[in-house]
C-alpha cells in the first residue's frame, strides 16, 4: 500500500504531453547505430552489459534510448511460451494451488529463457527494461494491464495479459512498450519476427491508452481515465498506427449505429514530418456480401486530417482506415433502413 501510495505522489505531477517530441532535439540516429551493433550472446552480466552500452552518453534519455533500442533489436518475443502459459493458467484456473506453483515456475522459465538465449514475453521485456534502466539511475517502472490487438478480445480476459512500462525523465513520467516495438509474432505459424517501430518509444499517453489499460489508473498518465469498459469500446488501433500518428480525435467509439445515408467522419493528427497525400487515404468496407474499397472525402489542415464516408446501403460493416499501405484503424457501423 505504501508503494501505490509513493507511485500515486510521482504521478500527480505528470503532463498529459509527455511524448517523444519533447526530446526533438536529440539526434538518435547516433545512439541507435551504437544500440544496434551493440553485442552480447548472454544477459549473465548485465550489470556490465549496460555499462558498456552506455558508457559514451551522457544523458538520462541518451541512455534510456540506447537500451531501449538495443532490448527491441536483440530480445526476441516467445509466442510458444506466451501460449503455454496461457494454456496452463487456464487449466489451473479453479486450482489456486497448482496455480500459484506454476506461476512461480514460470517465472524461472521466463528468467532463464531471457538470460540464456535472449527470447522471453512481455514480462520479460518489461523486466529487463527496469533493470538496465535501474543499473544506470534511471526510474522505471513494469506496468500490467490489459493489452488489445487484433487477436485479443479484451472482454473475455479475466486477467491480465500484457505487460509494458513508464520510465521518468527530466522529471516527467513517458510510456513505451519494447514488446510491440521490437517486432511481431505470428502464432499460427510459431514465429517472431524483428521490426523495430519507434512509435512505441516515449508515446503520446491519449494514444497509447487505445491499446494499453493498465490496473492501476495513475499509470495511464491521463489526466481523464475511462473504465474498462469504455476501453474495450474505443477503436481498434494497429502497430502502424504509431508511426504515422500522433492523435485519434474521433470517432471514440468502435461501433456505430446509423441510419441509411448517414456520414462517418474521422479525425486524426498526424505525426511532425508525415504527410499522407489525399489519394493515398482509402476506406475498406467489409460486409456478410462484399469487400469495397472507397476514396472518402479528406480535409487537411496542418497536421490536422478529417475523413468522410456515406454510408449509403444498409447492413452491418466492418471498416478500415488506410493511410498508404498502413492499415490505422477499424470501427463498425451497422446501418439501419432510413426513417421515413
Amino acid at each position: 500500500m505504501r508503494r501505490l501510495s509513493i507511485l500515486l505522489l510521482f504521478f500527480s505531477s505528470l503532463s498529459l504531453h509527455t511524448q517523444q517530441s519533447d526530446f526533438k532535439s536529440f539526434d538518435f540516429h547516433k545512439i541507435d547505430k551504437i544500440a544496434k551493433n551493440f553485442k552480447a550472446k548472454r544477459l549473465d552480466d548485465l550489470n556490465n552489459i549496460t555499462y558498456n552500452l552506455t558508457k559514451d552518453f551522457d544523458t538520462d534519455i541518451e541512455k534510456f534510448r540506447a537500451i531501449f533500442v538495443w532490448i527491441t533489436h536483440n530480445v526476441s518475443n516467445d509466442y510458444k511460451l506466451y501460449a503455454k502459459n496461457s494454456r496452463k493458467r487456464k487449466r489451473f484456473e479453479e486450482d489456486t494451488i497448482k496455480l500459484e506453483e506454476w506461476n512461480s515456475k514460470f517465472k524461472k522459465i521466463i528468467f532463464k529463457k531471457l538470460i540464456r538465449k535472449k527470447r522471453t514475453i512481455c514480462t520479460g521485456y518489461a523486466y529487463l527494461l527496469k533493470e538496465m534502466s535501474d543499473i544506470v539511475g534511471i526510474k522505471a517502472e513494469i506496468v500490467h494491464g490489459y493489452g488489445r490487438t487484433a487477436d485479443v478480445n479484451v472482454e473475455n480476459l479475466e486477467d491480465p495479459n500484457h505487460s509494458w512500462n513508464v520510465v521518468k525523465l527530466n522529471d516527467k513520467w513517458y510510456l513505451c512498450d519494447p514488446t510491440w516495438a521490437a517486432g511481431i509474432s505470428y502464432p499460427d505459424q510459431g514465429k517472431f519476427v524483428f521490426g523495430y517501430n519507434d512509435g512505441l518509444f516515449l508515446t503520446a499517453p491519449d494514444l497509447f491508452l487505445f491499446n494499453h489499460y493498465p490496473m492501476y489508473s495513475q499509470y495511464t498518465l491521463t489526466p481523464v481515465v475511462p473504465t474498462l469498459t469504455e476501453f474495450v469500446n474505443l477503436p481498434l488501433l494497429y502497430s502502424g498506427t504509431y508511426n504515422t500518428i500522433n492523435a485519434h480525435i474521433a470517432p471514440k467509439k468502435m461501433h456505430h449505429k446509423i441510419v441509411q445515408n448517414d456520414y462517418l467522419k474521422f479525425e486524426y493528427e498526424l505525426k511532425e514530418g508525415i504527410s499522407i497525400p489525399n489519394d493515398k487515404i482509402k476506406l475498406i468496407t467489409v460486409s456478410r456480401v462484399a469487400e469495397r474499397t472507397y476514396r472518402p472525402e479528406v480535409i487537411q489542415n496542418g497536421n490536422r486530417i478529417q475523413l468522410k464516408h456515406q454510408f449509403k446501403k444498409r447492413g452491418f460493416y466492418d471498416i478500415h482506415i488506410y493511410m498508404g499501405e498502413t492499415l490505422i484503424a477499424s470501427y463498425t457501423a451497422d446501418v439501419k433502413k432510413e426513417k421515413e
